[in-house]
């Protein structure tokens, strides 16, 4: 167990680790607070000295990029889903109460910070009813810690900690050490830990029963937390396009405090009778009027700013960081002809990106199916693996619904004319050669279809149905019933 005085020198070390600075920095870049808000303005005094400058316009506008393109990547991964599929009807059936809509739920938010801050934590529980639960855990507040030396690959603890409030509206930080069977609970005011006097059992089982006045409790053997890393050392998707989306903020806000600050022009003053220049900037914004001498004259200079400079470089800018965060650019303009061809072509940096962290979240998943699996065999007596299930992520690139339209009708033409082609060399083709060249165009299984040996008069009820129509009606007609007949084809076979 460790003591108190080393998970408070745990808990220091972490707080200020380079690895939770970048994940910290990543959150406020999530939450649209840029290191432009914090941007001041100076000037050299007479005296040589540094001061700012509260005169000039300084708005500061954060343009909220990484919102976006991590907000883009999740929405991208699971936009078709998470799907566990297995040939076993009774392990589908078993594993659809733990993998639900709740499931994606917390998956969402466990990738968002993956992505934001370079890993994301799942915790894991059983619920009332005995079914393994998981759920999404605050990344900055957990520190893990090995004593076996660097060469150990398994974590000893856990350690989370998050601010709580207490009594008087007083707040401290309640810290909790989970190992792979118990979880001690602690206060810490100020720098002393002291255990939570809220919580009745402490330390705590993982799993714990309560059959009328006996309490019961499981062994866990392995600690309820599992981390999902963005890449190989944990980095945030901010790391490489910060200095862009800076330089963006710099030169919008930039050019908002030009427009500002040249509404009021560059005042050129001979003979002013005043004291100071101080004096002179007062008396211009204020009073709008100067004092000068008899030979004293007030000339008001305007200037062009580099507005075309700026906005070109706004637009280099905006295109570097959707080309080095590898995102879907939605703001991308063409010739207004936009096929599935150019739409896949625009996602496919998107979509290299995507895959990398899809390879890490099925070695994620497949550790939560592994508890999963362990618990439905305890529970139904069985003896499933890991092996029996395939995790299928496979993203959704968006498509044209009229060009997918034109495209199944081609297909559909395109099959029926080689099932007409077909049935018309009926006589010069053995039967069985006939029957698996029809299920092989009507994507149909030969075995099946086999049973059922077509007789002569189905045949020809399937030529009429290809060719009934064309010789009555017109050929606009025939075009516009192709995808039916190829329908009826299939379910007559």
């Amino acid at each position: 167990m460790l003591d108190t005085g080393r998970i408070a020198s745990v808990i220091a070390a972490d707080k200020y680790s380079r690895r939770k600075k970048q994940a910290r920095l990543g959150q406020r870049y999530y939450d649209g607070k840029h290191d432009i808000l914090e941007y001041r303005i100076y000037y050299i005094t007479k005296e040589g000295k540094l001061a700012e400058d509260v005169t000039k316009s300084n708005i500061r506008i954060p343009h909220p990029f990484f919102h976006e393109i991590a907000e883009q990547e999740v929405a991208y991964i699971l936009s078709d889903g998470i799907r566990f599929e297995t040939d076993s009807e009774e392990l589908e059936k078993s594993l659809k109460p733990y993998f639900g809509d709740t499931f994606i739920g917390e998956m969402k938010e466990i990738l968002i910070d993956t992505v934001v801050r370079g890993f994301g934590y799942a915790y894991w529980y059983r619920d009332a009813k005995g079914y393994t639960r998981f759920c999404h855990a605050d990344s900055i507040g957990i520190v893990e810690v090995k004593d076996g030396g660097e060469t150990d690959t398994t974590n000893d603890y856990i350690i989370r900690y998050y601010p709580v409030s207490i009594r008087d509206g007083k707040r401290a930080v309640r810290v909790e050490v989970w190992n792979r069977d118990m979880t001690w609970y602690y206060l810490q005011t100020g720098g002393a830990l002291e255990p939570d006097p809220n919580v009745k059992i402490n330390p705590c089982p993982h799993v714990l029963y309560q059959s009328g006045d006996e309490l019961f409790y499981e062994e866990c053997d392995r600690i309820p937390f599992l981390r999902l890393d963005n890449n190989r050392k944990q980095l945030s998707g901010l790391h490489q396009i910060k200095p862009i989306i800076d330089d963006y903020d710099l030169m919008d806000s930039g050019l908002s405090n030009n427009l500002q600050d040249i509404t009021e022009g560059i005042y050129v003053v001979r003979g002013f009778k005043g004291t100071d220049y101080d004096e002179l900037l007062t008396n211009v914004k204020s009073r709008k009027v100067v004092g000068v001498g008899d030979k004293g004259d007030l000339d008001i200079k305007t200037i062009n700013i580099p507005y075309e400079a700026r906005i070109a470089k706004m637009a280099e800018d905006e295109k570097n960081i959707y080309r080095t965060a590898l995102a879907f650019n939605p703001s991308q303009t063409g010739d207004g002809n936009i096929t599935n061809i150019i739409l896949k072509s625009r996602y496919t940096l998107l979509d290299m990106k995507s895959r990398k962290l899809i390879w890490n979240i099925k070695k994620f998943l497949r550790q939560l199916l592994g508890i999963v699996i362990e618990e439905i065999n305890a529970r139904e007596g069985t003896s499933y693996t890991t092996d029996d299930v395939v995790i299928k992520i496979d993203p959704m690139v968006p498509t044209d619904e009229k060009e997918d339209a034109e495209i199944r009708k081609l297909d559909a033409e395109t099959r029926r004319e080689q099932v007409g082609a077909l049935l018309d060399a009926e006589a010069v083709i053995d039967a069985d050669i006939l029957l698996k060249e029809l299920c092989g165009v009507l994507e149909i299984d030969y075995q099946t279809a086999a049973e059922k040996k077509m007789q002569p008069q189905e045949t020809e009820m399937i030529r009429e149905l290809l060719y009934g129509q064309e010789e009555e009606g017109s050929a606009a007609g025939a075009a516009g019933s192709g995808g039916k007949d190829t329908a009826a084809a299939e379910a007559e076979l």
